[in-house]
């Protein structure tokens, strides 16, 4: 069965890799990313993902945008 629930993602919360990694970190979110593109003279906005940041093990900062299909809130 497919889950249709839709969960959102706002800068500030915390989350978490969804699939079973180790050492997943804690992240926190920054923004949500979009692109605009134009066609046929018409500007649409198209979601890319969720940004989020994290310090990884020897604590220097790393940022990546992810689906929200692969997080969890935390």
């Amino acid at each position: 069965m497919i889950d249709t629930d839709k969960i959102f993602f706002n800068p500030g919360e915390l989350c978490t890799l969804k699939h079973e990694e180790l050492n997943a970190p804690i992240m926190i979110v920054t923004e949500k990313v979009t692109k605009v593109y134009k066609k046929d003279n018409e500007i649409n906005n198209s979601f890319v993902g969720i940004k989020c940041r994290w310090f990884s093990t020897d604590l220097k900062l790393q940022e990546a945008v992810f689906s929200t299909k692969d997080l969890i809130h935390v």
